[in-house]
């Protein structure tokens, strides 16, 4: 380990005395690269002044208060310190706070709870500022619950509404063969629909979304109202609500005739078939060709759920590899190349929270090095 040390003390040396500014830079981002960062002999002003100038200011700040006294480049790397790094960390911070407030102020819970955690990440106390991007977290869980809750709650009555259109009108045989028919079509697609929403309660409470998975449970309840495993679930579900959520009461409903529902038509193909899937796929449109897989499964095509797996495989292969590439890129800090793969990795995978979490961490450093071009 001492001789390993030595060995990369004496590089750097070389690097100094040997090359200009910009060849310095590349030779410390090869060593960074390595994992060279961990050794204590790191912390000089070379690297210290080239973490500063691409942004990753809390650690040049750490490497500077890590250097012992005896350390040849201790005098200097403080006076960067004090003159540029600190200055620049408490500019960076007060324009996040500001935007967060601001934000807040707007009810702009998601952008706001962006803002803080920007504000988080340059500040010497964080804990504070977590704690606000906690509470815009929140208000942002409780806005998301209240208007999925009132969306499936009147999607459920309007649903069940039309039950009574399935009844034979007077005059009619009350065992009448085509309303019996339809009557069974109907019921079907209420099993359906409760069936689908007891696997996503399912889904959101495995994935501590428990706010989410009470708006399946509770729809599913509403279609199957006897449902001993829906009971369960749904204790279940409460159990790991937290406190600071807060479900709406349902509103009493009145008797009342249903009007017909004018719906804005939508532009999909009625027809498609597996060679316009396939085309899209050989064309690399993963989104189009899921969005065409989709539209072939409602229509009853044949073998659509085997199709639609393959090209959700396809999509996950993509994403898996747009991220490897957006991780090549950061390590040698192309940052815009970074953005750009873990933007479309996001795309094709936005449940894949290590795609986005990558991503929102590399817009930070862009919007940070964005603030230091522009103070200079």
């Amino acid at each position: 380990m001492l001789r390993c040390c030595c060995y990369i003390a004496i590089t750097i040396m070389l690097a100094a005395c040997q090359m200009d500014r910009a060849s310095l830079n590349t030779t410390v981002d090869g060593l960074l690269a390595k994992g060279s960062e961990a050794f204590n002999v790191m912390n000089t002003y070379v690297v210290i002044r080239h973490d500063f100038k691409r942004g990753r200011i809390m650690r040049a700040r750490a490497r500077v208060l890590a250097m012992r006294k005896s350390n040849p480049d201790y005098k200097q790397a403080h006076q960067l310190l004090d003159k540029k790094i600190e200055p620049a960390r408490r500019r960076i911070f007060t324009h996040f706070l500001r935007m967060a407030k601001g934000l807040e102020k707007q009810r702009r819970w998601s952008e706001a709870m962006w803002a803080y955690d920007q504000a988080r990440a340059v500040t010497i106390k964080p804990e504070a500022m977590q704690q606000k991007r906690d509470v815009m977290e929140q208000h942002m869980r409780q806005r998301r619950l209240e208007q999925l809750l009132a969306q499936r709650r009147k999607e459920d009555r309007t649903l069940l509404d039309y039950a009574a259109a399935y009844t034979p009108p007077l005059g009619m045989n009350r065992l009448d063969e085509v309303y019996e028919r339809l009557r069974e079509h109907y019921d079907d697609l209420l099993d359906d629909r409760a069936n689908q929403a007891f696997r996503e309660a399912l889904h959101f409470l495995a994935r501590n979304r428990p706010e989410i998975a009470y708006i399946e449970i509770e729809s599913y309840l509403r279609l199957q109202p006897g449902s001993i495993k829906g009971k369960k679930l749904l204790a279940s579900i409460k159990r790991k609500m937290p406190s600071f959520l807060h479900i709406p009461q349902r509103r009493a409903s009145a008797s009342r005739v249903v009007s017909p529902v004018i719906r804005k038509r939508v532009n999909h193909p009625k027809e498609v078939s597996v060679d316009q899937i396939q085309k899209a796929l050989k064309a690399r449109e993963l989104l189009q060709a899921r969005h065409l897989a989709h539209i072939y499964r409602l229509n009853g095509g044949k073998g659509a759920n085997q199709l639609l797996a393959q090209v959700e495989k396809k999509i996950k292969i993509e994403a898996a590899a747009l991220f490897a590439k957006g991780s090549r890129a950061f390590q040698h800090e192309q940052l815009e190349h970074a953005i750009q793969y873990w933007n479309d990795a996001v795309a094709l995978a936005p449940e894949e929270s290590e795609y986005v979490e990558s991503l929102r961490r590399a817009q930070q450093l862009q919007e940070r090095l964005t603030l230091l071009q522009e103070a200079k």
